[in-house]
């Protein structure tokens, strides 16, 4: 079949973000013998004209979606991307005939709310890698849709379902087709190449989705066939900026100390960064780090005193955060906290008290703190907001709805959590990051590749913000 992959991305801020997902699809589908387009909506201008010229030198039997996020997660300065993703239905639509399916992320956290707002034909839930060449085969044939794990199909006027199906041989996965990637478009805006070393977290954090895209067991691709995907990036690319885009890069310790020792042993010269949390993060893992080109990690604690790390069920101590803190400052690896504020139980003083903690551990590079938990459904946070009356089990999630602790007031908050972060000059909040000169920085270190980019936050952005 003809299938066009279309991703509907376009959010650039603080850097545009590489479909993976989409590279992916598109290799499973070339290794299943199908003809495949792909058409990156991020940087494109005319969506409708290029979206026409495509359909129309192509003619495609299948088009599928890749749709990466369902809003920005942002409770002071929220923004839906779903009626953008509904435009381009629509454009697609008076062009094409072809069925529409839809995937990704976003699908996967609100799939019939989502296929039913973009009035598309199909839809997949979970990994597609497999479900959606699975899919193209039964489609053909006009039956065997129950067969198809995630897959959701309109059967008279309803919608059948499938549960998703978690993959188990993660090496067995063809490689992400990063030929149809338009890597220097991307880099000049401060992308990276993306990774993946692993799927499923074990965490269970109250407001995470991760457990419902990847499942809670954890599936490794092996130490080997991850570094032979970043030295063939390397070599056919020229790109050597890589992010690894695990939930949690550094758990377990055992995968990503072998992914990086295999780095080290094959000499490759690249900068990575990643998602990490303070679990066996220790100064020999640090360390190791540095030496395998980690240019920088980005440490999601999201709470810093014990109460709140309970009642997130964070999964790990402030002794922890403690030791990884020491453990990336002695070693000079440059590193940024993300706080998430106003989760169930918090109080100003909570907010207070973080902040004297993470300071008494050292001085990270940069703090961004957020507002607000986004609430997804068959979550903890769900629950939590169900029995507060935030929500109730028939609230449409589809459109953003956040929870904030009944001990802050919402009027207030956001002027409050400014004030704290005028205490010391690391910390950001979504004030700073939505203010113009803050984008015009970012703009200008994306240009020349400074990376992180957050490593000298204190010496501009916030800091030009308080002296006003």
């Amino acid at each position: 079949m003809k299938v066009l992959i279309v991703s509907t991305n376009r959010e650039k801020t603080p850097f545009a973000v590489v479909p993976i997902g989409a590279a992916k699809i598109i290799g499973a589908l070339r290794r299943s013998g199908h003809e495949v387009e792909f058409l990156d909506l991020c940087f494109l201008r005319n969506i409708k004209r290029n979206i026409k010229k495509k359909l129309a030198r192509f003619c495609p039997d299948m088009i599928g979606l890749s749709i990466r996020n369902l809003d920005n997660c942002d409770y002071i300065h929220s923004h839906a991307y779903f009626e953008d993703d509904r435009r381009i239905v629509r454009i697609i639509r008076s062009f094409s005939s072809a069925p529409i399916i839809i995937g990704g992320s976003a699908v996967s956290m609100a799939t019939e709310e989502l296929a039913d707002y973009l009035a598309v034909d199909y839809a997949i839930a979970g990994e597609g890698e497999k479900s959606l060449p699975a899919f193209l085969s039964v489609f053909q044939k006009k039956s065997g849709f129950e067969t198809v794990p995630g897959l959701w199909w309109r059967q008279n006027g309803r919608w059948r379902k499938n549960p998703p199906g978690f993959l188990n041989l993660l090496d067995d996965l063809p490689m992400q087709a990063y030929d149809c990637i338009n890597f220097d478009r991307y880099f000049s805006i401060g992308g990276f190449v993306a990774v993946q070393t692993k799927r499923g977290c074990p965490f269970g954090c109250i407001y995470c989705s991760y457990s419902i895209l990847e499942g809670s067991r954890t599936r490794f691709f092996s130490p080997g066939a991850c570094v032979d995907e970043i030295e063939k990036i390397v070599r056919d690319t020229g790109k050597s900026d890589f992010f690894f885009v695990d939930g949690v890069f550094n758990f377990p310790p055992s995968h990503a100390t072998a992914v990086c020792e295999e780095i080290v042993r094959r000499g490759l010269k690249i900068r990575w960064l990643a998602y990490c949390n303070p679990s066996g993060l220790d100064h020999g893992m640090a360390r190791l780090f540095q030496a395998s080109g980690c240019a920088g990690i980005e440490l999601g604690v999201d709470a810093a005193t014990g109460k709140m790390l309970g009642n997130l069920q964070k999964g790990f101590s402030m002794a922890e955060i403690e030791r990884t803190y020491k453990a990336l400052s002695t070693v000079g690896l440059p590193f940024a906290v993300f706080l998430l504020f106003g989760g169930p139980g918090e109080t100003l003083g909570d907010w207070e008290q973080t902040q004297r903690n993470l300071q008494s551990f050292g001085k990270a590079n940069a703090v961004f703190v957020s507002l607000g938990l986004r609430i997804y459904a068959h979550t903890a946070l769900f629950d939590t907001a169900c029995r507060e009356g935030v929500v109730t089990p028939e609230t449409p999630l589809l459109e953003p709805r956040f929870y904030l602790s009944p001990n802050i007031k919402a009027e207030t908050a956001a002027r409050y959590l400014d004030l704290l972060a005028r205490r010391d000059p690391t910390w950001t909040t979504p004030t700073d990051w939505n203010s113009t000169t803050v984008k015009a920085i970012q703009w200008l270190l994306a240009k020349f590749r400074v990376i992180p980019a957050w490593r000298d936050i204190e010496n501009y952005g916030a800091r030009m913000r308080r002296q006003k």
